[in-house]
């Protein structure tokens, strides 16, 4: 029933929606509506936005549990953690929580990336089935039981799910990246686990991982919707009374560190193009380079068909038919990546053509025009008009999640425009640099494809 599967999506796309929400974020902070943050008094770390256009309440309850906090030899008991959450509690097998949901109304969604695991909640926000979706999401939260024939399920699903998906060359490009972009840093790990470590996972291992991870002081709530402070705190309260308790400190995953050296790994596949992966270490949340580096990449990849590995990969040379490029920020600085596809007999041309770009890029910066152009795109989202409780929680969740400021949307569009053409050319050459690159290939063997000389 959860979408595990959310949160990873994500990934690669999170910096463009976040522009489109932000439309509705200023709409409804500039209103006068209630936003409030505040600790329950188990600990857990609460933002509350009032939204009365629809009788819906959206909550998030989010979790420092992600990917990365699976043992080395236990890669995938995150993510099973989490997908196990609503198949079984104290009180309810799977089906009668799937009654109880449909009885309500309400719909359960999941959260889960490298850095967090959670539950997403709607209901309505009349007092029954909003008090009954409430105390569901809290059973469903705090006492899990995690069914050994359901476990066995699940794991049998995802071992037939690994296997296909170690066949892929876009999965096999993106697990390489992760992998030799960040070392012994638990940011290697995909998330999904291997056929091995998933095998081996035991009911107590995923018992024993929400005891440590899925307690009180670990947990972030948001709350959106058509309520009161007052009522969001009762709920804030009964959500975060019931969890496990434990240390206030949050655990802390090793540091990362940025490449010291280029790394080219050539992978042969019978796919029939060429998989190429260029990255590096990026930034993290918070970073004070990141809304210089969100404008660079916007004009280098980000931009679609209005950036310039577009038209230079694809207009000027017919290389590829889509590339991009993306920062994915996370709570450690997260990966840099340029993706496409290409013939296999013009993989290493099209690989140099792309270093070529990215090194021009890194010592030069963008020129004014673009920059203004790339400005304009960020600010110009203001005008939509995204009327979604769900988008709204998303990205308030992600504000609580990294302790962002609470004004951090509505100092958006004054912050972009203060950002310089020599600002983003002076982060550019100190937070990028070909010498720290990953280069992947899959597809074509070196000898058979590499260019003369």
């Amino acid at each position: 029933m959860l979408n595990v599967m959310k949160g990873l999506s994500n990934l690669t796309g999170l910096y463009p929606r976040i522009l489109f929400i932000f439309v509705w974020c200023y709409s409804s902070v500039t209103h006068g509506q209630v936003r409030e943050q505040w600790d329950t008094d188990s600990g857990s770390q609460v933002i509350f936005i009032q939204s009365s256009g629809l009788p819906m309440v959206d909550v998030s309850v989010d979790f420092f549990a992600g990917a990365a906090f699976d043992p080395a030899d236990k890669q995938g008991l995150a993510r099973l953690t989490m997908q196990l959450l609503d198949k079984g509690t104290q009180q309810y097998d799977e089906f009668a929580i799937a009654e109880r949901l449909a009885t309500t109304g309400s719909q359960m969604g999941g959260n889960f990336d490298l850095d967090r695991s959670g539950v997403s909640l709607r209901s309505l926000s009349y007092d029954e089935p909003l008090a009954d979706s409430i105390s569901l999401l809290a059973e469903i939260l705090s006492n899990p039981v995690f069914p050994a024939e359901i476990l066995d399920r699940e794991k049998e699903a995802t071992i037939v799910s690994l296997r296909e998906r170690n066949t892929r060359p876009s999965a096999i490009a993106a697990k390489l990246m992760s992998k030799s972009l960040f070392g012994e840093h638990p940011y290697r790990f995909t998330g999904i686990g291997t056929e091995q470590t998933i095998g081996s996972l035991t009911r107590s291992d995923l018992a024993g991982f929400h005891q440590r991870f899925y307690r009180a002081s670990n947990a972030v709530i948001t709350i959106v919707g058509d309520l009161n402070e007052d009522r969001a705190k009762e709920i804030a309260e009964s959500i975060s009374d019931g969890l496990p308790k434990g240390a206030k400190e949050r655990e802390q995953l090793i540091s990362v560190k940025a490449k010291t050296k280029v790394e080219e790994l050539i992978i042969p596949h019978d796919s029939a193009q060429a998989h190429i992966r260029i990255g590096m270490v990026g930034f993290k949340r918070g970073d004070p380079d990141h809304l210089p580096l969100a404008l660079a990449n916007q004009i280098l990849g980000g931009g679609g068909m209005t950036s310039i590995l577009y038209d230079e990969l694809r207009e000027r040379r017919g290389m590829t038919y889509g590339v991009g490029s993306y920062f994915n920020p996370l709570r450690d600085p997260g990966p840099f990546v340029i993706a496409f596809q290409t013939r296999k007999d013009q993989a290493w041309d099209a690989l140099n053509v792309t270093l070529n770009i990215l090194n021009d890029f890194i010592e030069n910066g963008p020129d004014a025009e673009q920059v203004e152009r790339a400005k304009k795109y960020f600010v110009g989202a203001f005008a939509l008009n995204v009327d979604s409780n769900g988008e709204l929680l998303d990205y308030y969740s992600i504000i609580n999640f990294y302790d962002l400021p609470l004004n951090y949307i509505d100092s958006f569009s004054s912050r972009v425009e203060a950002v310089t053409l020599q600002q983003i050319r002076d982060a550019i050459s100190r937070r990028m640099s070909l010498d720290k690159t990953v280069r992947i290939i899959v597809g074509p063997e070196r000898s058979l494809t590499e260019p003369n000389g």
